[in-house]
């Protein structure tokens, strides 16, 4: 008779709400495997990223402000705990403006330093897109390990690449995980120029990038020369790219994708978190009891 008693549900129930209420004072952690994210942004910020031929939740801009508001969009829905970083990339060369930062804790300075960002930055004004993707990779194999790379450029080369002499990768392929991310649209448009004070005053001409010429330290194929005032995606290029140095790539179109990429698990850094889990303990012994009660309550009736 005792042994069925200690077999009814209402008594089991109690049983359990008692146990893990003891429990709670052992002061219980669960080691969770969880990932986190460490990244370094490079924008690309020549003339060509002033084209004005991608968009932002269907509103047009330019390819460098709509890149800037659609990582900051995507880095708003990473975890707590991710660390950003901030580059710029300009004639060959990649410059750190900011050491990854955690993203909650910083949110402001974050903010406030991606939305500066600007073309006028840019101290030279050649676009070197391979020899920039180099450097960046270069710039992030120099911090903390498991630090991602996202180069964002439309690949556009100015001086175009002399294909007898390409540019060569010296790193190791997949050394430096990452991201190549292209913006831009497929069919060739107008740069716009600026003035020092960063009044527009009209668009690149053929004639501008022909006197350019002049100084380009190698012969690119005439019809690159030609048409080097107007400018599109160069995906392939892009994509050439990140194949050889190991990387991902993305065409940018909006924020949930690019989200997406920056959480993959390629992308992610493994790491083993204590949790306290006395709460959740508790809140199942309140649940017990409850049920307890309840089937008290049912073998009365």
């Amino acid at each position: 008779m005792a042994l069925r008693r200690w077999r009814r549900p209402a008594v089991l129930a109690l049983l359990l709400a008692a146990v893990a209420t003891a429990a709670t004072f052992a002061d219980p952690r669960l080691h969770m495997r969880t990932p986190t994210y460490r990244y370094v942004f490079v924008f690309d910020i020549s003339q060509s990223m002033n084209a004005e031929d991608a968009n932002y939740d269907g509103e047009p801009g330019s390819r460098l402000a709509v890149a800037k508001r659609t990582t900051l969009e995507a880095l708003m829905t990473l975890p707590c705990g991710t660390e950003a970083g901030l580059a710029l990339f300009t004639g060959h060369r990649a410059f750190l403006l900011l050491t990854p930062i955690e993203i909650c804790a910083h949110y402001r300075e974050l903010r406030a330093v991606l939305q500066g960002i600007s073309w006028r930055m840019a101290w030279e004004q050649r676009s070197e897109v391979a020899k920039g993707l180099y450097k960046s990779l270069a710039l992030v194999a120099q911090l903390p390990r498991h630090t991602r790379l996202v180069f964002i450029s439309d690949g556009h080369e100015a001086p175009p690449i002399d294909p007898e002499v390409p540019p060569r990768f010296t790193g190791r392929a997949g050394a430096v995980r990452g991201l190549v991310v292209g913006v831009g649209g497929d069919s060739p448009v107008s740069i716009p120029k600026f003035d020092e004070s960063g009044a527009r005053r009209g668009e690149w001409s053929a004639q501008d990038f022909a006197d350019r010429a002049a100084d380009w330290p190698h012969t690119a194929p005439p019809s690159e020369v030609a048409n080097a005032h107007l400018s599109a995606l160069k995906e392939p290029h892009l994509m050439a790219l990140a194949a050889q140095t190991g990387l991902a790539y993305l065409r940018l179109q909006d924020a949930a994708a690019l989200a997406a990429q920056l959480r993959h698990d390629r992308l992610a850094i493994p790491r083993s978190e204590a949790v306290d889990v006395r709460a959740a303990l508790a809140a199942m012994a309140l649940v017990a009891l409850l049920l307890s009660l309840l089937a008290q309550r049912g073998a009365r009736r």
